[in-house]
């Protein structure tokens, strides 16, 4: 901790603002995310077509990567964090507010696809307002605070609806649902606050073309990117988002239960993520990304394979904290082995494949659980992660050395 407190104090003014937009931001979308499949399965609806909404979000997401991209070259950051802040949380308000499939579809599109605007300018938001010596630790704080907000808002949202049919402020548990979607909304609004306040130079102009700069892009090593990401988002799609219906559905367990575990699990992914300068500095980006993916593939076995509650939620916390720890190294690994012109393309393109490939596996996924099980999802998923992790040894081994800084080496420049 006294490594977090030494590089805190490196961190710039408009990287701690983003860091409290976050706060609020994930709160808000915890809330959203750990209720709204509650919310649609109360009103009666089946997984396969809560799939396809969770397919429509991913699909939009897919969508803005390549617009935001373009933007970031001439728009200051804080004004698309503030326009797409304020339009997601529009549409969230506009899926609870109709009960016609076709429209909770159109409005989950353009919902996710402005609330991916932040994540996709995060990171090179990161790069341009940080120095290498706080980077790791400013990418890793970046995930841990999303992990303590969503830990307020699991806590929150699991327990609300139960105190709002309490105080007779909602005649029913779906109407209890509904009224919390709503208060999510607000604490996603209130992080326009802190967004208010970043102040950004002035955007330089280099006189070329994002076509013409795109011709020397490294496009061979953005593909080695793409390839292990596509892999785990086809297998993530299938069953990650409906982690909480799993607990509904095989478990038999209320909202306020489910909201505790996932807030235990914040817990869980808060040591973990905070752990990624550790990671690195002792094995390197590329190994700290294969080990934990591959530590985690026995506990989701156990998880398809179990029908004890002790040990599914037990196995339900190590997985996820071994997949979610990398996170920090992932997105900080895409920056550093890329130039600073390629950045924001690749970071984009790369989000690209992750929602594409979760766009088809959910929209497959909640129909092969309502049709059979979770277990066959959970076994397509530990093949596709086998998978992803062997390429991403493969393709980056050679990289092995990118976050270690008692063996720092350049990076290598093949085909720069």
């Amino acid at each position: 901790m006294k490594e977090y407190f030494r590089a805190y104090k490196l961190i710039s003014r408009n990287a701690k603002l983003f860091l409290l937009g976050g706060v609020f931001n994930g709160i808000g979308m915890s809330v959203f995310r750990l209720l709204f499949n509650l919310y649609l399965k109360e009103g009666g609806m089946g997984e396969g077509n809560i799939g396809t909404i969770l397919s429509a979000r991913s699909l939009g997401a897919a969508l803005i990567a390549f617009p935001v991209a373009l933007l970031l070259r001439k728009v200051h950051a804080k004004y698309i964090l503030i326009t797409a802040t304020f339009m997601a949380s529009i549409f969230y308000a506009l899926q609870v507010h109709t009960g016609k499939l076709f429209l909770i579809v159109t409005f989950a599109f353009f919902a996710h696809m402005f609330f991916m605007i932040y994540r996709l300018v995060s990171a090179p938001f990161f790069m341009q307002n940080s120095t290498p010596k706080e980077r790791i630790y400013l990418f890793s704080l970046h995930s841990a605070v999303f992990v303590v907000s969503q830990f307020a808002g699991n806590i929150i949202g699991g327990n609300l609806p139960h105190i709002f049919l309490k105080l007779s402020l909602a005649g029913t548990l779906l109407k209890a649902y509904e009224i919390t979607l709503y208060a999510s909304i607000g604490a996603t609004m209130a992080s326009l606050l802190p967004y208010l306040g970043i102040k950004e130079k002035p955007i330089i102009k280099n006189g070329q073309t994002l076509f013409s700069e795109m011709k020397h892009y490294n496009w061979e090593r953005i593909l080695r990117l793409v390839i292990p990401r596509f892999l785990v988002g086809m297998g993530a799609g299938l069953i990650i988002p409906f982690m909480n219906l799993y607990f509904r559905n095989d478990f038999g367990l209320g909202s306020d239960t489910i909201g505790l575990y996932f807030s235990i699990l914040q817990v869980f992914m808060f040591i973990g993520m905070m752990s990624a300068p550790f990671l690195a500095r002792n094995f390197g980006m590329v190994n700290g990304i294969v080990l934990t993916q591959l530590l985690s593939l026995p506990f989701m076995l156990i998880m398809a394979l179990t029908d004890h509650l002790p040990l599914a939620v037990g196995a339900f916390f190590i997985r996820t904290t071994l997949m979610n720890m990398n996170q920090p190294l992932n997105r900080n690994f895409a920056m550093e082995i890329m130039r600073k012109e390629e950045q924001p393309m690749t970071h984009s393109i790369t989000m690209i494949a992750w929602n594409l490939s979760w766009m088809v596996s959910a929209f497959v996924g909640g129909r092969i659980i309502e049709a059979h099980s979770f277990k066959y999802s959970f076994f397509v998923t530990i093949i596709l992660y086998i998978l992803s992790t062997t390429a991403y040894y493969i393709l980056f081994r050679s990289f092995s050395s990118v976050g270690r800084p008692d063996q720092e080496k350049p990076v290598p420049s093949e085909n720069l």
